[in-house]
């Protein structure tokens, strides 16, 4: 019996048969460290994205509390507003209330005045036994700057109560 050597020409070492069962596990293999590779992309990224997201919902919430605080601001300023005004309305309402009694003369104007007694004493008459009264057009300045006064000491006090309650 004759025995024939075969030698493969390509593979000086032999291994050829090796050699082919480890080529398709190379390729899995790089498949797999391209996939791992690409999972800790986009973990990086999806880290990124998640810190920008909370630093943009800490901003908003911020947000949302200014915002609240402005409102309770705003609705204690009104409170106060409707407070003042219907103190101002009031006053006023008096105030023409007295201004409509004096015309109709069921109350009087009473003025702190001086009348001076004469050197010459003359008889009396009915004109001397009267009481001395403001003209018209006294008696509306009189009551328009009273008018004026009290929206003046109202609005001071809407001011006093504002700094007290807003410039805290």
């Amino acid at each position: 019996m004759l025995m024939v050597k075969v030698e493969r020409v390509n593979d000086p070492s032999g291994n050829r048969e090796r050699n082919m069962l480890w080529r398709p596990y190379t390729f899995i293999v790089a498949i797999i460290v391209a996939l791992v590779l690409s999972l800790v992309f986009i973990n990086e990224r999806y880290q990124t994205i998640k810190q920008n997201y909370q630093a943009l919902k800490q901003h908003y919430q911020e947000q949302i509390d200014a915002v609240k605080l402005q409102q309770d601001k705003i609705d204690a300023l009104q409170k106060i507003d409707i407070q003042r005004i219907e103190e101002m309305k009031n006053a006023k309402a008096k105030i023409s209330k007295l201004d409509d009694a004096v015309r109709a003369g069921t109350k009087r104007l009473r003025v702190n005045a001086v009348c001076r007694i004469p050197k010459t004493t003359t008889a009396k008459s009915r004109c001397d036994e009267a009481t001395p009264q403001l003209g018209e057009a006294a008696r509306q300045d009189y009551f328009r700057l009273r008018a004026m006064i009290v929206e003046k000491e109202k609005q001071t006090e809407y001011l006093q109560q504002y700094i007290k309650t807003q410039c805290k």
